[in-house]
C-alpha cells in the first residue's frame, strides 16, 4: 500500500497530466498521435482490422474534440 505522502505525490502529478491533455494543445497532440497511431496499426496489420482501427480513432477524436466540461477542477482524491 502506498505511503500517503507518495499518495499526494501521485494525485499532484495525475492532476498536472489531466490539465495538460485536456489543455487545446494537449487535444491537438492527442489526435494526432490517434491519427499516426491508427496509420501504424493499420500497416501493420495489413488493413486486416480497418473498421475497429478507425473506431478507436474516431473515439479519442471525439472525446478530445469536444470543448471543457464544466468541471470545477482536476481529479480530487476520495
Amino acid at each position: 500500500m502506498p505511503s500517503p505522502r507518495s499518495a499526494a505525490k501521485a494525485t499532484v502529478y495525475l492532476n498536472l497530466a489531466w490539465k495538460a491533455l485536456h489543455s487545446p494543445r494537449g487535444r491537438s497532440i492527442a489526435r494526432k498521435a490517434a491519427d499516426g497511431f491508427a496509420g501504424a496499426g493499420n500497416r501493420i496489420t495489413g488493413n486486416r482490422f480497418e473498421t475497429q482501427i478507425e473506431k478507436g480513432r474516431t473515439a479519442v477524436h471525439k472525446h478530445f474534440a469536444e470543448p471543457e466540461s464544466n468541471r470545477k477542477g482536476p481529479f480530487t482524491r476520495r
